[in-house]
């Protein structure tokens, strides 16, 4: 696995890269926007040169990055006017990182408000393929975040990724299946109930992730500790190793082989005194080859809320769940990464 971090962007998007040689990352995750507004700027010919003249004199030049879209859309409402300007501003968030180079883009489903799971995956589903259909020959790929489950948002369970997931590959076809995939996020999946934080519960996860979504269809994760307990349905990141998921996830998922090709990015808080994230890697990469970290006992909570999604349906010549169960393994939280300021 690739680790980094989501770093700052202020003073630039090309500002990022410097950002993210000061904390050894090997991967980033970038805002292209602020995440916080409905306001879509225009980058110019100038600001996308900068940033792929930086990446590429970069350590980062080959490895893939993130773009996480904005927290104001929402792919499975039911209200009409929401539903337009959400499509629309994932339509520009993949313009943009496709005028920039950035291979992914990150986005939370949204919340279905009443209108019930089928309707909300629908609704993901049928704005996702139209992204895709409207930026026809692109290589950026739209990446679908499990959630804590708080409210009514719709992907803290597996089977609702995957039937967003099966939508949108039998509506867009082959081209479109090549461009959708799956970020998952650890300190989501646990709030979710998907306990990570030991050997039967990370493998018992990871046998579900791949039986019911598929592991070549996870292409970068979140790695989150939580603050909060497993089952929470509670979205607060915590530091790796000083929540309530501990440290055995981490150890497993960046001696799995089998995730070598992810992209595995911090959105924690970073350490106070500089903002910076290198502490955090360094534990990161201290973990590959490492003894196995003291385990938690095994918890009995299990993932909370059902749900009348589908699976999406199994490639071809994937490795099965039991044998993927053996190579890595599950999900965490995802609290909203803070920008640095002023390192």
């Amino acid at each position: 696995m690739l680790i980094g971090a989501h770093e700052s962007v202020a003073g630039g998007l090309e500002r990022a890269f410097g950002l993210a040689a000061e904390d050894g990352c090997e991967a980033i995750q970038v805002f292209t926007k602020n995440a916080n507004q409905w306001r879509e700027p225009a980058l110019t010919s100038e600001q996308c040169e900068a940033f792929r003249k930086a990446r590429k004199s970069s350590s980062l030049a080959a490895a893939p990055i993130l773009s996480h879209d904005s927290y104001l859309i929402n792919l499975c409402t039911a209200d009409q006017d929401l539903k337009i300007r959400s499509r629309e501003s994932l339509l520009a968030e993949a313009l943009r990182c496709e005028a920039l180079g950035i291979e992914y883009v990150v986005l939370h489903p949204g919340a279905h408000m009443g209108a019930g799971v089928d309707a909300g995956v629908e609704a993901a589903a049928e704005i996702l393929t139209w992204v895709l259909d409207q930026t026809r020959g692109a290589q950026v790929a739209l990446l679908i975040e499990n959630t804590a489950g708080q409210g009514s948002s719709i992907g803290s369970r597996f089977e609702e990724v995957a039937a967003i997931v099966a939508g949108v590959e039998k509506a867009a076809g082959s081209a479109g299946k090549a461009r959708i995939g799956v970020c998952l996020d650890t300190c989501h999946a646990f709030a979710a109930g998907y306990d990570l934080s030991n050997e039967h519960g990370f493998d018992l996860a990871w046998k579900q992730f791949d039986d019911v979504i598929g592991l070549e269809r996870l292409k970068a994760m979140h790695l989150n500790d939580s603050k909060k307990g497993l089952g929470c349905r509670v979205d607060r990141h915590e530091r790796i190793g000083l929540g309530e998921l501990g440290t055995y996830a981490f150890w497993r998922l960046v001696n799995d082989p089998a995730l070598a090709h992810v992209v595995g990015v911090l959105e924690t808080p970073p350490v106070e005194k500089d903002r910076a994230y290198k502490p955090q890697l360094l534990q990161l990469a201290g973990l590959r080859g490492a003894p196995a970290p003291a385990v938690r006992p095994a918890s009995t909570a299990a993932p909370t809320a059902t749900s009348s999604a589908k699976p999406a349906p199994k490639a071809a010549g994937r490795s099965s769940g039991k044998a993927a169960g053996k190579s890595a393994q599950n999900l965490v939280a995802t609290s909203r990464p803070k920008p640095r300021a002023g390192r």
